[in-house]
C-alpha cells in the first residue's frame, strides 16, 4: 500500500498524529519545502512530534518520509495550490482571483485522480449497479450535487430515493433491506442528520456507499464502502466548498459513468432516440428543453 493510502486510512492517530497527517495531506506542496523544525512550527507541534509521526509510518525521519511520498506521486509537486478555504482576498485583482481559483480546481481534480483507489471505485460501482434502490443522503451543498446525479440515474432506469430531511428518512428507512444501498456524500463525515440515516440502514442490514475526505470519521467507520476526496480543505472555517464541491462532483461523474458503460450499447441507443424524440416533440415556449423520457431499466 502507498504512502498516500497509508495516510488516509490509518487508524489511531492521536491528536498530533492526525494535524500531522492533515497538514501533509492538505499543503504537500509545502511540506516538500520545509524541515522539521518548519513542519513542527507550521502545525504547532514539535520536532519530536514530527519525528514520532514518521516513525510510527516506519521511517528514520522526515526526509526518508518525503522521499517515498513523492516517489510515489512525482507530479505531486505540479499544482502548488492556493488556500482553499481563503483563495482569494478583499483586495485581489480579478486576473489573479480567476487564475487562483481555477488552479485551485484543476489541482484539486489532480489530487483526486493522484489517490483515487480502483479497488473501492470498483467495489462502489458494484454496490450502485446491483442495487434494486438506491438512497441518496447528503447535507448543504452536497444535497444540490445529488439531485443532479438522481436525475442522470433515473433518466438510466435506476429507482432512487432522496433522504433530505427527518421526514422522509423516517418512511425510506422502514423501505430499506439488503437490496438497496445508501451512498452517502459527506466531506467530513460527522454530520448527525447523515449519521441517523447510516445507523438506520445498518440497522437494515442496507450496504454504505460514503464519499468524503476523512478516512478515520464516524461516517467512514459505518461504510461499507468509502471513496476519499482530497482533503484540502477546513471542515467549517472557509469562504465556499470550492475544493470539496469540485472534487465529489468528479466523483459522481466517475460513477455515473462506470454504471453508463454496464449497458453502454442499450444506453447509447436510448439517447440516441432521446434526442430524435426531443428533436420532434420538443414544445415551443417556456417548457423548452423538458425531457419526458427515461429509459427502462
Amino acid at each position: 500500500m502507498d504512502l498516500n493510502k497509508r495516510l488516509r486510512e490509518h487508524t489511531g492517530l492521536t491528536p498530533t498524529d492526525q494535524c500531522l497527517r492533515d497538514y501533509f495531506l492538505r499543503y504537500p506542496e509545502r511540506v516538500a519545502r520545509m524541515n522539521t523544525r518548519q513542519l513542527a512550527e507550521a502545525t504547532f507541534t514539535s520536532p519530536s512530534a514530527v519525528v514520532r509521526f514518521c516513525r510510527k509510518f516506519g521511517y528514520q525521519g522526515l526526509q526518508d518520509f518525503k522521499a517515498d511520498y513523492f516517489s510515489a506521486i512525482p507530479d505531486a509537486l505540479a499544482f502548488d495550490l492556493p488556500d482553499s478555504d481563503f483563495p482569494f482576498q478583499a483586495d485581489t485583482p480579478p486576473d489573479v482571483l480567476v487564475r487562483d481559483l481555477l488552479k485551485l480546481e484543476a489541482g484539486t481534480l489532480h489530487r483526486l485522480s493522484a489517490s483515487l483507489d480502483f479497488d473501492a471505485f470498483d467495489r462502489a460501482a458494484a454496490l450502485l449497479s446491483g442495487a434494486s434502490s438506491i438512497e441518496l443522503c447528503a447535507a448543504g451543498s452536497g444535497l444540490y450535487l445529488l439531485e443532479e446525479f438522481a436525475f442522470r440515474l433515473m433518466k438510466f432506469g435506476f429507482r432512487i430515493n432522496m433522504i433530505s430531511n427527518s421526514v422522509n428518512l423516517s418512511y425510506i428507512a422502514n423501505q430499506m433491506d439488503s437490496t438497496h444501498c445508501l451512498l452517502v456524500v459527506s466531506y467530513t463525515g460527522m454530520n448527525e442528520s447523515i449519521g441517523s440515516a447510516m445507523r438506520f440502514a445498518r440497522q437494515h442490514g442496507t450496504p454504505i456507499l460514503l464519499i468524503t475526505a476523512h478516512a478515520d470519521s464516524p461516517a467512514a467507520r459505518l461504510s461499507d464502502c468509502v471513496l476519499l476526496l482530497p482533503l484540502l480543505e477546513s471542515n467549517d472555517n472557509k469562504i465556499s466548498t470550492f475544493s470539496s464541491s469540485i472534487a465529489a462532483k468528479a466523483m459522481l461523474d466517475l460513477l455515473f459513468a462506470r454504471l453508463f458503460q454496464n449497458d453502454y450499447d442499450a444506453n447509447c441507443d436510448f439517447v440516441r432516440r432521446d434526442a430524435a424524440w426531443l428533436s420532434v416533440r420538443r414544445p415551443v415556449g417556456f417548457q423548452d428543453g423538458i425531457n419526458g423520457t427515461s429509459k427502462p431499466r
